[in-house]
């Protein structure tokens, strides 16, 4: 098994149930969060530059919002990372990550 390296915990969305973000007017598909950063998906409509900047707003199912900016850190044919400026409340990693857990949890 991989050791986890990441310093800080990370919530992963299944597909359509991440925060909203908009970049350049572009609404764009979130994979996953932390305090520090965030992943999504990588758009043809925008061009992204491992090195260049980030601005978008980030908005949370409970209707909180924030901008969020920060340094481009990865970008893949399917993805793009960003490493922020200014961090994600913790609280705000806590409840997503029990939203996630109430709504998505498989059923057995």
């Amino acid at each position: 098994m991989q050791e986890n390296r990441r310093q800080y915990f990370r919530v992963e969305y299944p597909i359509g149930a991440g925060p909203k973000l908009i970049a350049s007017g572009v609404p764009l598909q979130v994979l996953d969060i932390s305090e520090q950063g965030l992943r999504f998906k990588a758009k043809s409509t925008l061009s992204f530059k491992t090195g260049g900047t980030f601005a978008g707003s980030l908005t949370f199912f409970d209707g909180e919002s924030f901008l969020v900016f920060g340094e481009i850190k990865r970008v893949t044919e399917e993805t793009v990372s960003i490493q922020l400026r200014k961090p994600i409340p913790l609280r705000i990693i806590m409840a997503e990550q029990r939203r996630i857990i109430q709504n998505f949890k498989k059923r057995a």
